[in-house]
Formats: structure tokens, sequence, C-alpha cells
């Protein structure tokens, strides 16, 4: 070993004289806690906006038995906490509101790593007039939202993905749907559909009936693989979490 007088970093590292790292003297202990304190760059800005139908049918019990708004509200928890354990973690920014008769805001813009899991998100909680699934209003203001954070981030690696949820028929389907492809004209906004089906419309609809929502469903995604038809809250989970690593380009 050289005869230069040895220091110790702060960090458990040691140098020489010379200001140079003695690797004779690192351990994985050293480098483990070096590492867990060294924040990974940003590498993009992705704005996730999950748009949850908190209409009366959305109280009627799931597949668990508790109701769909819990399951909806338990799925997307399960999403963030996904991402929480991504090491992409700081590059994620959530949004996330509620429509039936009125249209709000449940969540404002914030980091995924910021996010409190222990709040309510379920949308049943948070809209009083539920006779009605009206989207338009919604769909307005998420729209100026992600025109928003992609205006503040031109000059980063930005992008927004859109996550509607209904689990029946849109009220005015036809001004919906062209409201929705002129946000999917827009540059890097991206728009995935989720049509979360029930036993109800099962026993009351006949399958030509069932058919036409999901395909009007299916319309409003910017393409077919963005678009999920399921009773099941795990399977909607997945379809999240694919929708959003197909957008964001990662694994």
């Amino acid at each position: 070993m050289s005869k230069d007088l040895q220091k110790s970093a702060k960090n458990g590292l040691t140098k020489s004289k010379t200001g140079k790292i003695d690797f004779a003297t690192f351990s994985i202990d050293t480098f483990a806690k070096t590492m867990a304190t060294t924040a990974l760059p940003r590498l993009f800005y992705q704005l996730v906006v999950f748009v949850l139908d908190g209409s009366g049918s959305m109280t009627y019990p799931g597949m668990s038995g508790k109701s769909k708004g819990e399951e909806i509200e338990n799925a997307v928890k399960e999403v963030l906490e996904r991402l929480l354990n991504s090491k992409n973690k700081n590059s994620f920014d959530l949004s996330i509101w509620g429509y039936a008769n009125e249209s709000v805001r449940i969540s404002n813009i914030t980091p995924v790593e910021s996010f409190n899991l222990i709040q309510t998100i379920n949308p049943c909680d948070f809209i009083k007039k539920y006779d009605g699934t009206n989207l338009i209003t919604t769909l307005n203001s998420v729209k100026t939202e992600c025109q928003d954070y992609l205006k503040i981030n031109r000059s980063k690696n930005a992008q927004a993905l859109i996550v509607i949820l209904s689990d029946g028929a849109l009220d005015e389907y036809e001004e919906t749907s062209k409201l929705c492809n002129k946000i999917k004209e827009l540059d890097n906004i991206s728009v995935s559909t989720i049509f979360y089906e029930s036993k109800t419309w099962q026993e009351n609809y006949n399958v030509q009936d069932i058919e036409v929502l999901k395909k009007n469903m299916e319309n409003l995604a910017s393409y077919s693989s963005l678009f999920t038809s399921t009773l099941d809250p795990e399977e909607i989970r997945k379809h999240m979490i694919k929708s959003i690593s197909t957008v964001s380009k990662i694994d």
C-alpha cells in the first residue's frame, strides 16, 4: 500500500494524499449505503390521469363483494405501489378525477413518490350527483390539465396518459367521442379506456347491447391495445400497469 497518509471521507471511503479513492478499503456495505443516498436523475415526465366513473352503479357490489368503487380504489392504489417500487418512480406524476352528473377533482397533480396512499380515492366518496354518467365536463378539464403539464415541461421528455373508466353507457356519447378524438390528436397525449363490466348489465342487457357499450369505450382509446373490458378488478389493475408501461416505454 502507498506510504501516503490515508484520510477517511464522511461516506466511509478512504482517500490518499493524491485525492484518489483507495478501493482496497472499499466495502460492499459502504457501496450499498452510498447508492441508497444517491438520487437517480429524472429521465422523463409522465403524467397519468385517472378518470373514474362515480355514478350510482359504482356503489353496487363487485366480484369481491366490496363496491365497485372500492375495487377500483384498490386497483389504482396497487398500480401506484407498483410505480413507487419502480426505479423510475421520480419520473411519474399523478392526477385523479371523478365524474357522474358532476365533475370532481379528487387529487391535484402530485408526484407519485409523494402521493398519500392512505387517503381515499374511491370516486363514489366524492360524487354527490350520481344518477348520470356525463364525461364531457371532466374530459375538458383533463384536456386543459394535460396541455398545461406538457407546456410547463415542453423542454423535457414529457407525455400524458389519460385512463378513462366507466361501468356503463356514457351520456351524450357522440359529443364525448368527438372531444376524445380532439384530445388524441394532440401531441404526446394518449388515452386508455376500461369498460368495467357488471353482473347487473349481464342480467339486464342483451348481448348486442353489451357489445355496443364495449365498442363505444374501445373507440375512445388511442388504439385497441389500450382498451380492456372485464369484470375482474385484478385484470383492470394489470391493464393500467400495461398501459402506463406502454406509453412510458418502460418495462
